[in-house]
């Protein structure tokens, strides 16, 4: 091995470069989503399409997108034809991509006349067309219902804008500012990575830095094999039932997958899947993988980096045609259903192997999009607000209140004052949802009740991934959360309840939108949990006092929050007879 001080070094320089690209990029963004809450992913890979290194607030989702689009990049534009000052984009779901907002850009790193690194960037641009404004049509059948799009294209041609795309562009979107100004974030972005890395070759020297970056990879290598193989060996198997599409009536769609261990070699087989849905539930297979990789890692040691090392032992088996790898024109940009029934099929699957870290279903995102007609100054406007589910009970303490399984990296949330102050509305509320997570000796993390109120005539998107009308699951005698919803003016004569998926609803302004997140499923039996943890959940505000007694069994006095031990005594003896 080199300097073990030295390859640190190159370790954390690669992701502190990788890291300052998404800061560029979100601190340059026009969206609010991106600005408000860092909805953006960068890293750094060789010209072999190797991740070296990710932004650390990156979503793993966007990682294995932003590993395998590289490589189909290279396809069409190999690295001896580019030159120093070109800059790519594209967005093919079906070529290493997510879906049509999501943007990625490229930009090959030129040292002694060669390219020898590509800096990246993702953002989930504001609007490039479709059925619906933001790009999110809760019922498209089609990727060509979703927005424009692009193969891998040139931006900039050695320094040369591209003016005739940026025109293509520009002609797609109802917000073309606010898209341009969010490509032109990350091409900053990866200009100021680019600086970076050829300040590091400047330092070390181009054949020094590339023997260290591969020793990283193998490194990583390493530590994942010996992880794995802490597992036992064998073949295990899981399945998670997708409850609807949006746009098939009552049909349900099950993700199965069987896991073989072989010493540090981990197979993932989706055989048996079931086959890709006409509706936009469909993950593109860069987003499948994303799940399988997070997914496992919850297994291994948090420690490992993240590149190009950890997929090494990994091998696939994804049947073409099916929900983790759709065929065009297959719509994919509700895939979050599927990744997250990805996650719940294998954790259902390692659980028997591993049952110390068995980890009950999460809630999924929910996300509406709302625009509208500024008419004082002629143009739309449209904003996007994702709102995650919470994490599943553990099997050894309670899920997160509130807070979103690790796919999705940071657990940042837009602020409610950002989208007042640019947008026509109001936020009435944002609160953890009493009674939402799963009963359980350990219970699920709570979901949460987000509303707004449209100041405005304006239209709606609202798309629940999944999890509303088959809630998470609990495990090991766990019980379910809540399922969520959509509900426009709620408790009023004009109440509308929504489907979980529904484009386009019309809003007139003063109506209010109601979101509610479901929480994560219980762990365990409820009756087995302490007394006093209900009770401190029932004064929290948690559970209530309703709830207490008739999924833990537990009495809990209203005013000073002491349990009753006698009568929760009496009540549980009752219930065990009497299960």
């Amino acid at each position: 091995m080199r300097d073990a001080v030295l390859l640190e070094v190159i370790k954390n320089a690669m992701a502190t470069i990788a890291e300052e690209i998404g800061i560029v990029a979100v601190r340059s963004a026009y969206s609010t989503a991106v600005k408000e809450s860092a909805d953006a992913s960068a890293a750094v890979c060789d010209c072999e399409g190797q991740v070296i290194a990710q932004s650390l607030g990156a979503p793993l989702m966007h990682l294995s997108s932003l590993r395998w689009s590289p490589r189909e990049l290279m396809k069409d534009f190999p690295p001896h034809t580019m030159k120093d000052g070109d800059v790519f984009l594209f967005n093919d779901q079906f070529r290493g991509g997510i879906h049509s907002n999501d943007i990625m850009v490229f930009k090959p790193v030129f040292s002694a006349g060669q390219p020898r690194f590509l800096t990246s960037a993702l953002i989930h641009v504001a609007d490039l067309g479709g059925l619906s404004a933001g790009g999110l049509p809760a019922t498209a059948t089609e990727y060509f219902h979703e927005g424009l799009m692009l193969p891998p294209v040139k931006l900039y041609d050695g320094g040369r804008l591209n003016e005739d795309l940026v025109r293509i562009i520009s002609a797609n979107s109802r917000t073309p500012e606010k898209v341009m100004g969010d490509i032109r974030s990350m091409v900053g972005g990866c200009n100021v990575g680019a600086r970076r890395l050829v300040e590091l070759i400047d330092k070390y020297g181009l054949e020094q830095l590339h023997g260290l970056v591969r020793e990283l990879l193998d490194y990583t290598e390493r530590l994942t094999r010996a992880e794995i193989a802490k597992i036992p060996p064998g073949t295990y198997r899981g399945s998670y039932v997708i409850e609807d599409d949006g746009v098939v009536p009552d049909k349900t769609y099950t993700v199965r997958v069987a896991v073989t261990v072989n010493g540090s070699d981990c197979h993932f087989d989706f055989t048996g899947t079931d086959r890709q849905a006409r509706g936009a539930i469909n993950a593109a297979f860069s987003q499948a993988l994303s799940g399988v990789v997070y997914a496992l890692r919850c297994f291994l040691d948090p420690a490992i980096p993240m590149n190009e090392g950890c997929f090494r032992p990994l091998t696939f088996t994804m049947p073409p045609g099916t929900m983790v790898n759709p065929t065009p024109p297959a719509a994919c940009n509700a895939r979050m259903a599927t990744v997250q029934a990805v996650i719940d099929a294998i954790f259902q699957a390692l659980s028997q192997a591993v049952p110390d870290r068995a980890l009950a279903a999460s809630g999924n995102v929910h996300v509406y999009t709302m625009n509208g007609a500024d008419r004082s100054a002629g143009r739309i406007w449209s904003y996007m607000d994702p709102v995650i589910g919470s994490l599943g009970a553990r099997s050894v303490k309670d899920g997160l209140d509130g807070m979103p399984i690790s796919l999705f990296g940071g657990a940042d949330r837009p602020s409610v004052e950002a989208y007042e102050i640019e947008y026509p509305v109001r936020f009435n509320r944002f609160r953890l949802w009493t009674d939402s997570g799963g009963a359980g000796k350990w219970r699920g993390g709570l979901g949460l009740h987000r509303e707004v109120t449209a100041l405005e005539d304006a239209e709606v998107t609202v798309r629940a991934a999944d999890r509303c009308v088959i809630p998470p699951p609990g495990i090991m005698g766990g019980k379910p959360a809540k399922g969520g919803g959509w509900v426009i003016n709620l408790g009023t004569d004009r109440q509308i309840d929504l489907p979980s998926k529904k484009t386009n609803q019309p809003l007139h302004a003063g109506d209010t939108l109601s979101m509610f997140i479901s929480g994560g499923g219980g762990f365990g039996d409820p009756m087995d949990r302490a007394p006093e943890l209900v009770a401190a959940d029932v004064a929290a505000g948690a559970v209530s006092i309703e709830a207490a007694a008739r999924d833990y069994g537990v009495i809990v006095n209203p005013v000073s929050f002491e349990v009753d031990t006698a009568a929760t005594h009496k009540l549980r003896a009752q219930r065990r007879r009497n299960p």
